[in-house]
């Protein structure tokens, strides 16, 4: 099956008028998913099949690192049989991925009830990644999963957001019979852990006008290109616990 999500989120963490929106793609196989966004999902499955070389120099190219297909690099591959999650992502140069385990507990679930879209939903709440989250999930659709790396509640994350609203996920469309595949990159990957991950994150940051003059960049793109890194200073997880 498929969902899709339109996601609203605020990217930088000191202004609240900085609000995006973007659709999120849920590709639910018997075993296993996939979530991305639908841009990146459409750039992936238009490029999976090119040489390692080629693709790499699509990723390399100046124009693709300053307007990508999307907002977010990430594709979110969860595991059932495995209970795992595995993330692939991509920070300039490198491909990277890691996993880290389902979120099967941790949830607590209320007896707060409401109607979504025409769907009798159900509250739930959780910590992850330095924020707290609620949850509005679905027995009337009974798969154990939702957006980004949510799942293992009994009934589909509809609508989900943290108490901030910084992220806020809401299901705009779910389409039971899909032909569309699950397919993992064959790529080279620097395999790392969650929390290393993140420290690449903040020092690509950090280090974005360096890279940026490698690049060959001219002084005014420099600026442009740190200027936009320092108003996307709000990612979805914050902490890797």
């Amino acid at each position: 099956m498929e969902v899709f999500y339109n996601l609203k989120f605020q990217h930088d963490s000191l202004d609240s008028s900085s609000i995006s929106e973007e659709i999120m793609l849920l590709i639910v196989g018997q075993n296993v998913s996939v979530f991305s966004s639908y841009n990146k999902y459409k750039f992936d499955s238009t490029h999976i099949h090119l040489d390692e070389v080629t693709a790499q120099r699509i990723h390399e190219d100046i124009s693709y690192s300053l307007a990508p297909p999307s907002r977010f690099n990430y594709s979110i591959y969860k595991n059932f049989p495995k209970g795992k999650i595995t993330t692939i992502d991509y920070i300039l140069p490198d491909n990277f991925k890691y996993s880290e385990p389902l979120l099967e507990n941790g949830w607590i679930i209320t007896r707060e009830k409401k109607n979504i879209s025409g769907y009798s939903t159900q509250k739930a709440t959780i910590n992850f990644g330095g924020r707290s989250w609620v949850a509005w999930f679905t027995p009337e659709i009974p798969i154990s999963e939702g957006p980004y790396k949510f799942s293992g509640l009994p009934g589909l994350i509809i609508f989900l957001h943290d108490t901030q609203n910084h992220y806020v996920f809401e299901m705009v469309s779910f389409n039971q019979n899909t032909n569309r595949s699950i397919e993992f990159p064959e790529k080279r990957y620097i395999d790392t852990n969650k929390k290393n991950f993140l420290k690449a994150e903040i020092a690509f940051r950090h280090n974005i006008i360096q890279i940026a003059k490698e690049s060959g960049l001219d002084n005014h793109l420099q600026q442009v290109a740190a200027e936009n890194m320092r108003r996307r200073n709000n990612p979805i997880e914050l902490t890797a616990d």
